[in-house]
C-alpha cells in the first residue's frame, strides 16, 4: 500500500469489483483506454483474480486501486509488466468527477517512485493516445521523455510512446 498527501493506494480485490465495473461503464472514461467495458460484476472480479492479482503476485505491481483518504473510490494507477518486450507500463484512469484535480499526476507520481525506489526498475514507459491531451498533460508534468508516434500492428489504436529513465545515483 502507497499513501500520498490526499490518496491510499493498493493492490485490488474482489471486494473492488463493483468499483471496477462502474469505473469501466463510463464511455467517456474508456473512449482513450482501448480496452472492452465490463458487462458483469463477475467479469470484473474475473478480471481482477485472473489478471490483477497475480501481476502483483508475480511482479509486485499491477494497476492498484486508488481512494481518497475519506475511502472514496477515484479510480486506478499503477505500473503493468508486459513479459513479452520486457517492459513496464505506467497507466491510470480515474472517474470523471475527479480529474482536472491532480490525483492522476499525484498517484502516477507515487507509482514511478514505487518503481525506481522499491522494485529497482531503470526505466518505465507510457503510452497516450494523441488525441487524450489530459494524460498526455500528465506525462509532461511526470517530466516523462517523449519517445516517438507508435503503431503496433496488434493494436489498433495508435499511441504516444513516453518515457522515465531512472536518474542516476550522485
Amino acid at each position: 500500500m502507497l499513501e500520498t498527501e490526499r490518496l491510499v493506494i493498493r493492490p485490488g480485490t474482489i471486494a473492488d469489483a463493483q468499483s471496477l465495473i462502474e469505473l469501466n461503464l463510463d464511455p467517456i472514461v474508456m473512449r482513450f483506454t482501448g480496452d472492452q467495458r465490463f458487462n458483469t460484476v463477475s467479469e470484473a472480479a474475473d478480471f481482477i483474480e485472473q489478471i490483477m492479482v497475480p501481476q502483483f503476485d508475480r511482479f509486485q505491481m499491477g494497476r492498484f486501486f486508488v481512494f481518497k483518504k475519506d475511502g472514496s473510490f477515484i479510480g486506478w494507477c499503477g505500473l503493468k509488466y508486459f513479459p513479452d518486450t520486457d517492459e513496464v507500463d505506467l497507466g491510470y484512469r480515474f472517474h470523471q468527477k475527479y480529474w482536472s484535480q491532480g490525483f492522476a499526476t499525484e498517484s502516477a507520481r507515487a507509482m514511478m517512485d514505487y518503481g525506481f525506489e522499491e522494485l529497482k526498475l531503470d526505466r518505465i514507459i507510457a503510452k497516450a493516445m494523441p488525441e487524450n491531451l489530459a494524460s498526455i498533460k500528465v506525462l509532461q508534468k511526470l517530466k516523462m521523455t517523449f519517445r516517438g508516434y507508435q503503431h503496433d500492428p496488434t493494436d489498433p489504436h495508435p499511441f504516444l510512446l513516453y518515457e522515465k529513465i531512472k536518474a542516476p545515483r550522485a
